[in-house]
């Protein structure tokens, strides 16, 4: 498979709601990150966010990886909601527990809480000097401050960027563009932050979280302008990472494909392979 100039990726790589699309309509389970490192080349690493995977289990996404694919993993909870920032024993061992994995790593995701203020900059900046060198890392703020273009929001960026640490550019305003239709848009509503979109990049792989509706009638919208961003970013030498998330994630594949194919004069695309379930083909 041909190496594109940017990374797209979904949520996650395991849903049987992908089975007959992105997946082999039988595919195991267990060969789902193969059948999804086929398509696309980077996911995001939730899983670590809530619990460190054993060693088989890193062992066994290692064996499943398609060439040039990169995990952005989360740092466990623990550590950044826990209390205080710090390099800590868990932290170490996070980091021993997925080095197999080095060659197929893309920047680390440091999500933190809304409660996160700007007077804690200095401990957020402390922390991010003790990491270890030789990886990338994305950080990820939700506190309103950090919104105002201010000087909070300034220094911030100043940091990041002295640093050359990405700050993740969250995007959920395709999600709050009309009123829930069921459970499981209401659900991601009351979930997900809604916050003013600063498309920023402050290191080499901006990183952006996309939140739509899993309707492109409805996304596209706000998918066009990344279009025109990403671009302009690969013109400065940059590498992004473009992450699509929908209430269900059922559709994102076909969202995402349909995002992918809008760059199809760039060096290194590739044809997505992935097949419209009879259930999804009114989306489009």
């Amino acid at each position: 498979m041909s190496q594109p100039p940017f990374f797209l990726g979904l949520p996650m790589w395991s849903n049987r709601d992908w089975l007959g699309g992105l997946f082999p309509q039988h595919a195991s389970s267990k060969d789902f990150l193969h059948h999804y490192s086929g398509a696309f080349n980077t996911v995001e690493g939730n899983t670590t966010f809530y619990a460190l995977p054993g060693e088989e289990t890193v062992a066994s996404w290692q064996a499943q990886l398609n060439p040039g694919f990169r995990f952005c993993f989360k740092f466990p909870k623990t550590i950044t909601h826990g209390g205080h920032l710090s390099n800590s024993d868990a932290l170490q061992q996070f980091f021993e527990r997925l080095g197999v994995l080095k060659a197929s790593l893309g920047p680390f995701m440091i999500q933190l809480p809304a409660s996160f203020c700007p007077s804690r900059l200095a401990e957020l900046g402390r922390f991010l000097r003790s990491l270890p060198q030789g990886y990338s890392y994305a950080v990820e703020v939700r506190h309103p401050t950090f919104f105002t273009k201010g000087d909070e929001e300034r220094e911030l960026n100043r940091l990041l960027m002295d640093l050359a640490i990405d700050r993740v550019c969250f995007d959920s305003r395709s999600l709050f563009s009309r009123p829930a239709r069921n459970e499981e848009e209401r659900d991601a509503q009351a979930k997900k932050p809604r916050l003013p979109v600063h498309a920023i990049a402050t290191g080499q792989f901006p990183m952006i979280r996309f939140i739509g509706l899993g309707d492109m009638a409805c996304d596209e919208e706000y998918l066009i302008p990344w279009q025109h961003k990403l671009r302009e970013w690969l013109s400065a030498g940059k590498q992004p990472y473009f992450f699509m998330h929908s209430p269900s994630n059922r559709e994102v594949p076909l969202l995402a494909k349909s995002f992918h194919d809008s760059f199809q004069d760039l060096p290194g695309w590739y044809p997505l392979k992935i097949e419209a379930q009879t259930d999804q083909l009114d989306i489009f």
